[in-house]
């Protein structure tokens, strides 16, 4: 019960800090205020929190490589990587393993969207642990010892002691098949994991 209301107050206090990201405007000039209400001082506007933009990905892959790969026009993304990063080192730990883990997000203004996720973890052993609790993908190969996908928006690659999972979003075709583009993204990733 304790746990939940912590979870519940920090959703609160996350949603009380979204805002619009519309255009700022300047606030149209007020009206003189009744002479009852002139003694009440206006309350101030909330302002943004500062944009946090940390890096996850930590050398991993670069947007060229990515625009190379796939042929998107993409850019790194903005947002607390290190955060995502903390996130699967914990969702990896609560498996009883350990893993260094890298994220690297990025984007472009039409919508497309690659994500790369490298795990390297100590030895080959904890890699297979956790490749063996994947099953709802087709085997395909063409990338690293083994390799899973949807042929579509998802490869997963597995080498030695390293899992790379790839997730693809072409805006202009979300269904079409990107195998090769899934493949060439993660075969320049396991290089570096």
């Amino acid at each position: 019960m304790r746990r939940a209301a912590l979870v519940a107050f920090a959703v609160s206090t996350l949603l009380a800090g979204c805002t619009d990201d519309g255009p700022r405007r300047s606030p149209l000039p007020a009206a003189s205020p009744p002479a009852a209400e002139a003694s009440h001082p206006a309350i101030p506007s909330p302002s943004l929190p500062p944009a946090v933009n940390s890096d996850g990905c930590q050398g991993l892959i670069a947007a060229a490589q990515v625009q190379q790969a796939t042929g998107l026009p993409v850019q790194p993304s903005q947002g607390d990587g290190a955060a995502a990063v903390a996130q699967y080192g914990q969702a990896v730990q609560s498996l009883g393993l350990s893993a260094r883990a890298r994220m690297c997000p990025f984007g472009s203004p039409a919508g497309d969207q690659v994500t790369v996720v490298a795990l390297t973890f100590p030895d080959a052993g904890q890699a297979q642990k956790l490749w063996t609790t994947i099953a709802s993908l087709e085997a395909v190969g063409g990338v690293g010892e083994a390799a899973l996908s949807d042929r579509s928006k998802t490869l997963l690659a597995r080498r030695g002691k390293a899992i790379v999972a790839v997730y693809l979003v072409a805006a202009a075709a979300p269904d079409a098949d990107h195998l090769a583009q899934l493949r060439s993204v993660a075969n320049t990733a396991l290089s570096k994991a």
